[in-house]
């Protein structure tokens, strides 16, 4: 999931930035791939590495949701974003 989920903040930047949409598109097609290719590449080694790998890869979608989030253009009428107290 985190590699789908990770090319998909890639396809939102896309649509953002329809100038340079195709450049985005193969950057988060070539990073996501990569990633994933590094997980099954170490699929045979220690456990470790893969808890490492998969940290790593879970990390890089964790970086696109908080960066999705400040980049939104809707972020200031989304009740979902705000921090409000309760009465």
């Amino acid at each position: 999931m985190a590699y789908s989920g990770y090319f998909g903040y890639f396809i939102g930047l896309s649509i953002l930035k329809p100038r340079r949409r195709w450049q985005i598109l193969g950057i988060g097609y070539l990073t996501a791939a990569a990633l994933h290719a590094l997980w099954n590449a170490t699929g045979l080694m220690h456990p470790v590495v893969l808890a490492v790998i998969g940290s790593l890869s879970y990390a890089f979608l964790a970086a696109a949701i908080l960066k999705a989030r400040a980049l939104s253009p809707n972020r200031a009428q989304n009740f979902a974003t705000r921090f409000t107290r309760l009465p």
